[in-house]
């Protein structure tokens, strides 16, 4: 092991007290910015996943009621790939053993089984039977908050009749993966349920035979998603259309893009603190290290140890550092984004987390915390690499005020002009302050 290195572990060793608190310093920013970045890339990743498979559409409407054969006439639209329609109502709910009011979003489900678009992905149970007339799907969310599995009751006012539904299974839609009643701030999953039924039932309870008052839709590769919508807003107004939008304005995609969007702001923010923090206890550091040894820097340069030899001894000091802190920040940011992660699926309903540390994360973290420590440090560093060995073995010479006096002694005799005392004048005051923090600070942190 060379000299230096040796000289590198000794002086770890004597200043380890704080090294530790500078690399949990670090840890804190790095841990803060892999937690951020890395829930927020494996929300993003499991988000596409779901969309993709379940296939989520790009457009939705709503109307009061149009016929069946507006359907083609909606397919061809230039731009438009995939059409379905259906039937959607609000309904009341009576839950056993909860008092208090509940409504729901009632979903049709074709009658050949599987949708086109929004599919459901079954957590429990089965698909409806679309010739059982009370057979109901149930949101994952209401489910649990209720305790309901497949096989309970649940009674319903549908259209103003009452009917007694039972319960086949528990659902997730990529449509509904932030469950919120429309005008809510939050979710409350005790009082608003998604349910999905048969499309020959729902349809015969609102009159809805070989109609539909809703309707979804995907887009072909480049389509222009304004001129879409104004077609289909016109072919719609004649049947009570309510106005057509797109996914980027469909509530739940809404609520998890903007999610994401504090979640970088997050990633952005705190750990920019704790980095330049880190950054400043690193030269306050480094710079009384260098101070204390300059006799060592002088004998170093003195066996014929180079100005370059020198600096990167230090850089080394200062990057042990870093990688302590990076490593450690590294694992625990993992650790809290893997925990972070699972909580937001508990909010928003994805079926499977896909949590993944991509690496270009880790890489931006040592590039970072590297890059803001080194810049911090370069001037000391430097500074200590060029000292000639004869300056080194003198003390440091104390730093000159003479510019600080030169002013004071323009403000006196400005004073004395003005026929007033020089403790008057504002900017003697000003400079008087000046020049005593900067002899308390130096004193303190260079006299001992």
């Amino acid at each position: 092991m060379k000299a230096l290195d040796c000289k590198l572990l000794r002086d770890l060793w004597k200043m380890k007290g704080q090294v530790a608190a500078i690399a949990l310093v670090i840890v804190s920013g790095v841990s803060t910015f892999t937690m951020f970045i890395s829930t927020m890339n494996s929300l993003n990743l499991t988000r596409t996943k779901f969309y993709r498979d379940y296939h989520f559409a790009e457009v939705f409407a709503s109307l009061k009621r149009a016929p069946e054969r507006l359907k083609n006439r909606i397919a061809e639209i230039p731009g438009v790939n995939q059409v379905e329609t259906r039937v959607v109502a609000d309904v009341k709910l009576n839950v056993r053993n909860f008092s208090e009011p509940v409504t729901a979003k009632i979903v049709s489900v074709p009658e050949s089984g599987e949708s086109l678009l929004n599919q459901l992905y079954i957590r429990k149970g089965r698909l409806v039977d679309p010739w059982k007339e009370n057979e109901v799907i149930v949101s994952e969310a209401f489910a649990e908050a209720h305790g309901f599995n497949p096989g309970d009751p649940l009674g319903a006012v549908i259209n103003g009749k009452w009917k007694k539904l039972t319960i086949v299974g528990t659902a997730l839609s990529p449509e509904f993966v932030l469950q919120v009643r429309p005008g809510a701030i939050s979710p409350d999953y005790k009082r608003y349920a998604i349910l999905w039924m048969s499309r020959r039932v729902l349809g015969t309870a609102y009159d809805m035979e070989g109609a539909f008052n809703d309707v979804a839709m995907t887009l072909d590769a480049g389509a222009k998603l304004d001129d879409i919508l104004i077609q289909l807003d016109g072919l719609l107004k004649k049947y009570g259309g309510l106005g057509s939008y797109g996914r980027k304005d469909q509530i739940s995609h809404r609520y998890l893009t903007e999610e994401f969007r504090q979640l970088e702001t997050s990633a952005t923010i705190f750990p920019i603190i704790f980095i330049a923090v880190s950054a400043f206890l690193l030269n306050v550091v480094i710079s009384r290290t260098i101070h204390t040894q300059r006799e060592q820097i002088a004998a170093l340069k003195a066996f014929g140890y180079s100005n370059t030899d020198i600096g990167i001894h230090y850089i080394k000091l200062v990057m042990v550092i870093i990688l302590l802190g990076v490593a450690g920040g590294l694992a625990v940011g993992v650790w809290l984004g893997h925990g972070l992660a699972e909580f937001y699926i508990e909010f928003y309903r994805f079926p499977h987390l896909m949590y993944k540390l991509q690496p270009t994360v880790a890489i931006a973290a040592i590039l970072i915390v590297t890059v803001s420590a080194i810049a911090g440090n370069l001037f000391s560093i430097r500074k200590a690499a060029t000292l000639p060995p004869a300056e080194a073995m003198r003390p440091e010479p104390p730093t000159k005020y003479r510019k600080y006096v030169k002013k004071l002694f323009i403000s006196a005799i400005l004073a004395h002009r003005q026929r007033c005392s020089p403790f008057q004048n504002p900017v003697f005051q000003r400079l008087h302050t000046l020049s005593r923090l900067r002899y308390v600070v130096c004193n303190r942190f260079y006299l001992g």
